[in-house]
């Protein structure tokens, strides 16, 4: 793959709510018969993210401008919870990861961590104050 061909956008999930996984389309257009006789069939396609929660547009695919645009619109309108375009997947994981709210489940954990990082704190300013009072 060469650098710069896929952009990525990704969904900050909640994982409060039910998973975010709408279809965007982007090209729709009816079937037609031109006045020389050529026919043109009917296409309907449309974005939609993989089990990741992640956009992607390959530039070089057919209708990959008109993908892209719809994808930009969407997220510069920040009603629905897209970010991006990204050049890699890495950087498109970190970036939801920065923004993805914390389950009750990682709240506690969290709290825990802390909880035991400040038991740890108090006990060494403690120590460090009978030495200081030992020293005088």
């Amino acid at each position: 793959m060469e650098k710069g061909r896929y952009k990525y956008f990704i969904v900050v999930q909640n994982p409060e709510k039910a998973r975010f996984c709408k279809r965007y389309p982007y090209v729709n257009k009816r079937e037609w018969t031109d006045p020389s006789g050529v026919f043109s069939p009917a296409v309907c396609k449309s974005a939609e993210p993989d089990a990741n929660g992640i956009y992607t547009v390959d530039t070089e695919a057919e209708y990959a401008k008109e993908k892209l645009a719809r994808l930009n619109r969407v997220v510069s309108k920040s009603v629905d919870p897209v970010i991006g375009p990204f050049d890699s997947v890495q950087d498109a994981v970190i970036a939801e990861r920065k923004l993805r709210p914390l389950s009750d489940k990682e709240k506690l954990a969290q709290a825990d961590a802390n909880l035991k990082e400040l038991e740890i704190l108090r006990r060494e300013k403690a120590e460090n104050e009978l030495k200081g009072n030992r020293n005088r």
